[in-house]
């Protein structure tokens, strides 16, 4: 099993200078200490990360900053920006008694993440499930590649249907999921249609009263509306043009939030919830930032609920390099001296910056990426609660498929 290498972080507490001005010595420390310090009393992490996903110095601290949260703060609960489908059926398995490996976990938390960096979790939050002290779920409702979702879920669901629409729904549901579609018989509106007619049936076989053969009978339903959000927002993005080209994001990160509803409704009260996802779906607010104005994240329908029970953490770098899954290692140029970035590294040697929400603050509106690779200007303080910055990013070493 592989052991988590611990973070040496010299991370300093920056003072932002004003304009002209050189920033005072920052008290350092060694490790993820601040950032526990701060979140340990909230009821909702947000650890967010740049889009790319391709950044390996973030995944790092991400990954000891999980663990410190969950053994030193009794964060109880983590749900990450992948199909809600696979934790879903991993959580049938611990309720009947299966064992649930490694590769299942791996293969729920998706593709994005199979790292050298991010694998060492895996064990430590299996070890958690099986005693009982985390749930692990899913927010997104889209079906990734090679998941339980994709290649066992059509059999789960239909197993409610009976006899000869039990085999067409099967097939229907299969083609959709593995994309058997031709020139010939191409996937459209009528094929959308016959797929969520397969749910309907299944959902309303669900609903009878009095049925004793459907003992997931509320994980199934979850499932399918989830599924059914999916369905609907890619009619709409690929057969029809609409006024607002971010509905289909905003669509998107809505099913997050109710994804997320629904998960939290099945822990015990008073739990703590961490959330793994991209910064702009995990921001507290994106309607001052360049470019995102009618962006409206997952983030901020929690911000709406928990107000300041939940804590918004980004993470951005001066310079360093990064890859997309699948593809070479790029350069990440390096911040203009006008940035966030660079002004938090003005007249200091530390490898690492954490901005609290007060020193956000005091920036005002400035350029800065935590929200990608490229520059937006915002006032983070409104976007966020507090940011790390790293000197040198590093891309992370993705694992063979």
């Amino acid at each position: 099993m592989l052991q988590i290498v611990s973070l040496a972080i010299c991370m300093g507490v920056a003072f932002v200078p004003a304009a002209g001005q050189s920033a005072g010595p920052a008290a350092e420390i060694n490790d993820t200490g601040a950032v526990v310090h701060a979140l340990c009393g909230k009821s909702v992490a947000l650890l967010g990360e740049s889009p790319v996903h391709g950044f390996g110095k973030t995944l790092d601290f991400k990954v000891e900053l999980v663990r410190r949260l969950i053994d030193e703060c009794q964060y109880n609960a983590l749900f990450i920006e992948s199909g809600t489908y696979d934790y879903i059926n991993i959580q049938k398995k611990l309720k009947s008694g299966q064992d649930v490996s490694d590769s299942m976990i791996s293969a729920a938390i998706g593709g994005l993440w199979a790292t050298k960096e991010v694998q060492p979790l895996i064990p430590f939050l299996r070890e958690k499930m099986k005693a009982g002290s985390v749930t692990l779920g899913g927010l997104d409702d889209q079906v990734g590649r090679g998941t339980y979702a994709q290649r066992e879920m059509p059999s789960d669901l239909v197993q409610h249907l009976q006899s000869d629409e039990q085999s067409r729904c099967l097939a229907t549901l299969q083609k959709y999921m593995l994309w058997q579609y031709t020139d010939d018989a191409p996937y459209g509106p009528a094929e959308n249609a016959r797929i969520v007619g397969c749910l309907d049936r299944i959902e309303a076989r669900l609903s009878q009263p009095g049925d004793t053969k459907a003992p997931w009978a509320e994980e199934d339903r979850a499932m399918i509306d989830s599924l059914k959000r999916f369905l609907a927002r890619n009619l709409a993005e690929e057969f029809t043009r609409s006024a607002d080209p971010d509905a289909a994001w905003n669509g998107r990160d809505r099913s997050m939030y109710l994804n997320f509803q629904w998960l939290l409704s099945r822990l015990p009260g008073h739990s703590k919830v961490i959330i793994w996802a991209a910064t702009v779906h995990a921001a507290k607010d994106l309607s001052g930032a360049r470019g995102f104005e009618r962006k409206v994240p997952l983030g901020s329908y929690i911000s709406r609920d928990f107000k300041d029970r939940a804590f918004f953490l980004g993470f951005s770098a001066y310079a360093g390099s990064y890859a997309f899954t699948g593809q070479p290692i790029r350069r990440l140029g390096a911040a203009p001296a006008t940035s966030l970035e660079a002004r938090s590294f003005a007249n200091r040697h530390a490898d690492t910056v954490y901005l609290s929400l007060e020193q956000l603050r005091k920036f005002g509106s400035v350029e800065a990426r935590p929200l990608g690779i490229t520059f937006t200007t915002a006032t983070w303080d409104d976007v966020l609660d507090g940011l790390i910055v790293f000197r040198e990013e590093r891309a992370p070493e993705y694992l063979p498929r």
